[in-house]
């Protein structure tokens, strides 16, 4: 229900494969959760194994960012996001309460990740990280749902890793205002 407002991804320290192809155009895999790709080009992993927490998902989608904004500007962002969501919800959520926003370096790459409680009418509460990743020219958005706080964290801590190397492995991004 509440994943109607999120992309997202999952959890466990799983090993990665990728496919026997070329690097160029491979694709990563993750045990323990199931791979899809949207027509919108999103990429959405949702747990299927003991070995993430039940109800993981996470999805990421490449970004035009070229840089890293403000700490302050991120927060602002999200909660104007958190108040879309909950209008949109058609009474589905009662609230958004924002837990944490920082900054950080992760697997080489700055990340500005928020982490939020999705208080849902029904009782059924979700957390969501979120976070902004920037390496080089690339930019990712990653999103996180989980059961807990710690799950969501933790989805993202496994993935962005992930993210990263699966940008590496694909061709590098035109630069703009240029036919590749």
């Amino acid at each position: 229900m509440i994943r109607l407002f999120a992309l997202a991804l999952g959890l466990a320290l799983a090993p990665l494969s990728a496919a026997p192809a070329a690097a160029q155009g491979a694709t990563l895999s993750v045990d323990g959760w199931e791979r899809q790709t949207a027509e919108t080009g999103t990429v959405y992993f949702r747990c299927r194994a003991a070995s993430c927490a039940a109800q993981s998902t996470i999805s990421y989608r490449s970004q035009s960012v070229t840089r890293m904004p403000p700490v302050a500007e991120f927060r602002r962002r999200q909660e104007e996001t958190n108040r879309r969501m909950v209008e949109s919800s058609n009474g589905r959520l009662t609230r958004v309460e924002m837990i944490d926003v920082a900054e950080a370096d992760q697997a080489g790459a700055k990340t500005l990740t928020a982490v939020k409680l999705l208080v849902a009418s029904s009782g059924t509460n979700q957390y969501l990280a979120t976070s902004l990743v920037l390496q080089g020219g690339r930019a990712f958005s990653i999103v996180s749902t989980a059961p807990n706080e710690a799950a969501a964290r933790a989805n993202l801590k496994t993935f962005i890793p992930v993210v990263l190397l699966q940008a590496n492995m694909a061709p590098a991004p035109a630069p703009a205002g240029r036919a590749p």
